[in-house]
C-alpha cells in the first residue's frame, strides 16, 4: 500500500534554506536619512566630469593640509613646511584640473545629455 505524503504549502519560498535572514544592522547614515525631510536630498545623483571631481578633491585635501600645518608646533618647522608645500601643490593641481578643459580643447570627449541619462 502506498502512503501519500502531505506537505505544508508555503506561499513565500525561501531558496537559501529554512533559516530566516537576520535583520540588517542599521548604519549611521540610515539614522540621518530617516530624519531628512526630502529623500531626494540623499538619493539624488549628479553627473560630474572626472576632472572637476579631481579638482574638488585636490582642493579640499590641499586646504585641509594647509590648515593642519597651522596647528603643528614651531619645533616641527621642517614638517610644517613640508605639509604646507604638499598642500599648496595640491591646490595648484586643483587649479590645473579646473582649467584643463578650457585650456586644452579636444583632450576629453564631450558628454551629451542623452549619454548622461542612459
Amino acid at each position: 500500500m502506498k502512503v501519500m505524503r502531505i506537505t505544508k504549502i508555503d506561499a513565500t519560498q525561501n531558496f537559501r534554506g529554512s533559516e530566516p535572514q537576520p535583520a540588517k544592522k542599521r548604519e549611521f547614515i540610515d539614522v540621518i536619512t530617516d530624519s531628512v525631510k526630502n529623500p531626494r536630498d540623499v538619493n539624488d545623483c549628479v553627473a560630474v566630469p572626472r576632472g572637476i571631481f579631481k579638482a574638488y578633491i585636490s582642493l579640499m585635501a590641499g586646504t585641509a593640509l594647509n590648515a593642519m600645518s597651522n596647528f603643528l608646533p614651531k619645533k616641527a618647522n621642517g614638517l610644517k613646511s613640508a605639509v604646507n608645500i604638499i598642500g599648496w601643490s595640491l591646490n595648484i593641481l586643483s587649479a590645473y584640473y579646473f582649467a584643463k578643459p578650457f585650456a586644452f580643447k579636444g583632450l576629453s570627449p564631450t558628454v551629451t545629455k542623452e549619454e548622461v541619462q542612459n
